[in-house]
């Protein structure tokens, strides 16, 4: 602690002043610090859990000395931290800043010399400074008196074990400072991060800034509420208590409320104070360069985080609670009169205290009334915002009264699902919009036992709508393909493509016939087949043969079996028919086997070079038709690349406007992002 003036024989208080071992340094100045090293280490060094925790200490420090700026500048090595408050004397320092323990609130009061609420109150706030560095060194100035003292980690470790208290070593006092104190750490734990401790620093912090005549900069830029990183992205804003703050000026964009909470503290009443907002979608809230969720929302006593977040006390609340950061204020809970509830770290709130169980219940019903406008909301933007889109605004207007209803849910639910992008946002209306109008089929279907049979025009509509369905299932189907295929050329650019046919082609049978589709459930019969061509194969290997990749697969009511030779061997085609019909005898014993004996079985023949007796035309017919007469075909690696690509790319450039469904994909597809990125009306609301 910081702060007052020259020591005196009695504090201002009245009380006695503890005594304190002082011995004579060089200088004819005296520093002894007032504890066993062994509670400096774990006040210290063990007790804050990282930098910006620590230096919050030093920050409030700076503002119960009535500083009106904080300076802190970090290097690799050092991080410097001055202010420009009432400093200290050598007495002062004794007295107060180097004796551990000491309760400023009991002695001076709560206030500071400048009427600030002091921030300080167990007086080990100091100490937390070695949890980022191993040697603190203090300079101060009071009066025209100059000083300086190190502290350093080594040294209280030996004094330890030797005599049991520590004395911080005298050192040149500062020339260059004109007024309050400036703590410099070295032998650094960790290389500082700025970006971090800068957002960090300002969540920590509701005092900080020009409205309270409290400014903390960090390498010569000031830290202010924009500096947490999310005002930016607040949707929606609830201010509770009336005293809304900076809050309101940095969240320009958001539409606000203005609410009130009551706390139950042991029959007295109060306002919950304080304000928890929105974002536009909860990847916002991932703050990837300080490594922090800011999904939080902090307890602020007296201007200072005492705890991070309360959010998470609640294990009951819904979707919109991935949305929310905020903070609350409850001094109320360090009240100088009251019980000391706030932990030695300074970082949490004794869970069972009367006045934290009365916060909680205060701000659960608080998340109650945000949960609930958030949703109403979050489903009128959602409605409103896909409506934007011309083609779904038609397509609403067309239902009945009962399934407009149902849609402005479904939309509404959209825009309230936790997406991480727009484009993840578009692809679920699309996918809302299909199974909505699947819904609607499937209860006219349901109908149709009751339809009157000379109904010609209903019957007519629902086969209509069967057929829109199904041309937009195969639409967002062969887009998904071209992806496929796209993504297969490129890597093909770069891999052998043998590898490459390997590792898809089999789970993508749609490459060879746009028909085929992988089967489910032929387990059984793939394991069969398959031990059936390990037998032949190593009958082939044995005799010298080359080797042979071969799948087996059941896909559009038949038994495929495809076979991949290298990209570089030349097979012949003659020879090839010979291996087809080995294949295919295997294949139809086993078939015999399980009394299946008619079903069809094809071969595919996957080369990358033409087949040495394809020299001409007529030899080339000649081995196709032996080849087909097992029902086998020959095709080249890039050959099935490039089909693929030019089938499915001609459906989707001859799709015309002949869906309703299809058309109303198509523009959602084709909507500019900005129509449906979720965001505040531009206005301002007063009250729920």
């Amino acid at each position: 602690m910081r702060g007052g003036g020259a020591p005196r024989g009695r504090s201002g208080r009245g009380r006695p002043r503890p005594r304190a071992q002082v011995i004579a340094v060089p200088g004819g100045h005296r520093y002894d610090m007032a504890a066993d090293p062994c509670t400096i280490r774990h006040l210290g060094a063990l007790l804050y859990s990282g930098a910006p925790a620590a230096m919050s200490e030093a920050i409030a420090n700076a503002g119960d000395a009535d500083a009106s700026r904080v300076d802190i500048r970090t290097a690799d090595d050092r991080i410097t931290i001055q202010d420009d408050g009432c400093g200290m004397t050598v007495g002062v320092a004794n007295e107060k800043y180097l004796r551990v323990g000491y309760e400023r609130r009991k002695r001076e009061g709560s206030k500071t010399e400048g009427g600030r609420d002091a921030m300080g109150r167990k007086g080990i706030g100091k100490l937390s400074l070695f949890a980022i560095a191993d040697t603190v060194t203090v300079h101060s100035v009071k009066d025209g008196e100059r000083h300086g003292f190190a502290m350093r980690v080594k040294d209280i470790e030996g004094a330890t074990r030797a005599e049991g208290q520590y004395h911080p070593e005298p050192i040149e006092p500062a020339a260059d400072l004109a007024r309050g104190t400036r703590i410099t750490l070295t032998d650094l734990k960790h290389k500082s991060y700025p970006a971090r401790l800068r957002k960090r620093l300002a969540r920590r912090f509701s005092v900080i800034g020009e409205i309270k005549g409290f400014a903390v900069s960090i390498d010569g830029s000031e830290i202010g509420v924009k500096d947490r990183g999310y005002c930016e992205n607040l949707q929606y804003v609830w201010v509770f208590g009336g005293e809304p703050g900076r809050i309101d000026r940095e969240t320009a964009g958001a539409r606000k409320f203005r609410e009130e909470v009551e706390i139950n503290l042991n029959g007295r009443s109060a306002r919950l104070r304080g304000w928890m907002g929105t974002v536009h979608r909860a990847g916002q809230l991932k703050d990837a360069e300080a490594g922090d969720n800011m999904n939080k929302v902090a307890v602020m006593v007296r201007g200072k985080a005492a705890q991070e977040d309360i959010l998470g006390e609640f294990s009951e609340i819904g979707v919109y609670s991935g949305y929310v950061v905020g903070e609350v204020h409850a001094d109320f809970l360090d009240d100088d009169h009251g019980e000391d509830v706030i932990t030695t770290g300074r970082q949490r709130i004794n869970e069972d205290s009367r006045g934290y169980k009365a916060l909680k219940d205060a701000v659960r019903r608080a998340l109650k009334i945000i949960e609930q406008k958030w949703n109403e909301l979050r489903d009128e933007e959602g409605d409103r915002r896909a409506r934007e889109i011309p083609q779904v605004s038609k397509w609403y207007e067309c239902l009945g009264a009962d399934h407009r209803r149902m849609a402005k849910s479904l939309f509404g639910r959209i825009n309230k699902m936790p997406v991480g992008s727009d484009d993840d946002r578009r692809r679920l209306i699309i996918g809302g919009v299909l199974a909505f109008e699947s819904l609607r089929l499937r209860d006219m279907l349901d109908r149709l036992g009751d339809l009157d049979i000379g109904n010609v025009d209903t019957l007519r509509d629902i086969f209509l709508q069967l057929d829109d369905l199904e041309a937009s299932s195969y639409y967002q189907t062969t887009k998904s393909r071209l992806a496929v295929i796209d993504r297969l050329v490129e890597i093909t650019d770069n891999s052998p493509i043998e590898k490459v046919m390997q590792d898809h082609l089999f789970n993508h049978l749609w490459l060879l016939d746009p028909s085929w589709e992988r089967m489910q459930g032929t387990e059984r019969m793939e394991k069969t087949v398959r031990k059936a061509f390990s037998a032949l194969e190593a009958r082939r290997q044995k005799d010298g043969e080359s080797r042979l990749d071969i799948k087996y697969t059941t896909t559009a009511g038949k038994h495929v079996i495809i076979e991949l030779k290298r990209p570089n061997v030349v097979v012949d085609a003659i020879e090839l028919a010979g291996q087809v019909e080995r294949y295919r005898t295997e294949v139809e014993e086993i078939l015999q086997r399980e009394g299946r004996p008619n079903e069809p079985v094809e071969f595919v023949c996957v080369v990358g070079r033409n087949p040495r007796n394809w020299s001409n035309p007529s030899s080339r017919s000649r081995s196709e038709s032996a080849l087909a007469a097992y029902s086998a075909r020959i095709v080249m690696y890039d050959e099935i690349i490039r089909n693929a690509q030019e089938t499915y790319r001609d459906y989707t450039e001859r799709q015309e406007s002949v869906s309703r469904v299809y058309n109303l994909i198509t523009s959602i597809e084709e909507t500019d992002r900005e129509s449906i990125r979720p965001s505040g009306s531009g206005g301002r609301a007063e009250g729920g």
